[in-house]
């Protein structure tokens, strides 16, 4: 494909195993990070959102910011599969409970990259529900975690980073009274809910993205066709959800694809390869292409409101004009 399209990548997962070289639990090469955002860049994919899922790993991607801070930001906050992290000492003899302590780190820190010109941190989350995978967290550990986590944000001038699965009417009932103290709004990353769903999220003045995993089904098909342009923005969510190229239901859209840089299996990695099944931010093209065709309209169009959504909410260390 001729042209180079415009990215920002708005969910990557760096604390996953697999950007340490770790697969199912053993070591089988270094981190090759710093070759994953080149491969980013030869594809266009100019700004990389790193996201927090738990707070040693805020300090994980906080370093990688440091070292690369002209592509990466950081999001901010605990993910619903962790909810039970923030209480795990409630019982604490003192009486001050973790979740008081964690939450107050939280804002502290939050606060501390906040001061830095430019900041690091350009949204707090990762924060929502999962209903999913129960066993990681109860419902009701994280319809706290979440109400607390968002109590934290109303006092910090940061657009929000959501999740959502399978747990829309409960999201929607928690989230939608604190709506009117986030003037920067919000983001519902990686959603594969209804067309339905999806429109009571727009409803109430929320961006979505979407990557590969979005594309699986004919309904998750339908949701992605009807996105609003305007609140539609791009992610990979590497090292998951990539998008399945052989899939009859997407492969049409991918006929202009630019190749994917040679790849090996985990256990014969080569520095400066993909690794295979291990999804990376130089794939958000792909995602793009399916969008557009979705939509019947040029990549291009796709790509430009994407940039444009991603920046007006998160900045990105993006000059206006």
């Amino acid at each position: 494909m001729a042209r180079l399209l415009r990215f920002a990548d708005v969910a990557v997962t760096f604390t996953a195993d697999q950007f340490q070289g770790i697969y199912r639990g053993k070591q089988y090469h270094e981190s090759d990070f710093h070759e994953v955002l080149k491969r980013a860049q030869d594809y266009g994919c100019e700004k990389i959102m790193l996201t927090t899922m738990t707070l040693a790993g805020a300090h994980q991607n906080l370093k990688v910011v440091r070292e690369f801070p002209n592509m990466c930001t950081l999001t901010l906050g605990v993910h619903p599969y962790h909810a039970g992290e923030l209480y795990i000492n409630d019982d604490a003899k003192d009486g001050e409970g973790r979740g008081k302590d964690a939450l107050q780190e939280l804002e502290d820190l939050a606060r501390t990259l906040l001061a830095e010109r430019p900041s690091p941190l350009v949204a707090f989350g990762e924060i929502g529900l999962d209903y999913e995978y129960l066993d990681r967290a109860d419902k009701e550990s994280q319809k706290r975690a979440f109400r607390d986590q968002l109590e934290v944000a109303t006092k910090l001038d940061l657009p929000l980073f959501l999740h959502v699965r399978e747990s829309c009417a409960d999201f929607v009932d928690i989230i939608r009274p604190y709506l009117s103290r986030f003037p920067r709004g919000g983001l519902v990353h990686s959603f594969t809910g209804s067309r339905e769903e999806m429109h009571q999220l727009v409803d109430l003045g929320l961006d979505v993205s979407v990557n590969g995993v979005c594309f699986r089904t004919e309904e998750q098909l339908d949701m992605v066709r009807h996105i609003p342009l305007e609140r539609l923005h791009l992610e990979t969510d590497a090292p998951w959800c990539e998008v399945l190229a052989n899939d009859p239901k997407i492969a049409p859209y991918l006929a202009d694809a630019r190749p994917l840089p040679a790849s090996r299996k985990h256990n014969k990695f080569v520095v400066g390869q993909m690794v295979k099944t291990r999804n990376e931010s130089c794939t958000i093209e792909r995602v793009a292409l399916v969008v557009a065709g979705l939509k019947g309209i040029p990549v291009e169009d796709v790509a430009r409101a994407a940039w444009d959504n991603s920046v007006r909410m998160f900045g990105l260390g993006v000059r206006e004009g």
